[in-house]
């Protein structure tokens, strides 16, 4: 049987990922900062006539989601990956109202301040 490898590019840059491993955020913490990075391109993708605002409405995620590449034989995931980006959005709501920005206008130096803030917080 002949293997099919399919590569898709992550919306991340290998500079936006050494940028978050740069950070003395624990790795867990740096996790969830790279995910709600990606999450966060993801959106802008959606969105790509606008970069501000809000975030995508839901009809726009499932739309994005049904014509995605990386998702065309992965249908059974696309709700998990609704719930996760829904519940990714709110953390970037709150963020951005954090920073009296819209959501699309954040950026990874937002999230990583953010972060930061917060840790140096506890």
């Amino acid at each position: 049987m002949e293997e099919v490898s399919q590569q898709f590019e992550s919306p991340l840059t290998g500079e936006d990922i050494e940028l978050i491993a740069a950070t003395s955020l624990p790795t867990l913490e740096q996790h969830h900062l790279r995910l709600l990075a990606h999450c966060l391109a993801c959106f802008k993708t959606m969105s790509s006539t606008n970069q501000q605002g809000a975030l995508p409405n839901e009809s726009v995620r499932m739309e994005w989601c049904l014509n995605h590449p990386a998702l065309k034989d992965q249908k059974p995931f696309i709700p998990i990956l609704l719930e996760q980006l829904s519940s990714a959005g709110e953390q970037l709501e709150d963020i951005a109202k954090e920073l009296g920005i819209s959501c699309l206008e954040l950026s990874l130096q937002d999230l990583i301040q953010i972060s930061m803030t917060r840790r140096n917080d506890v």
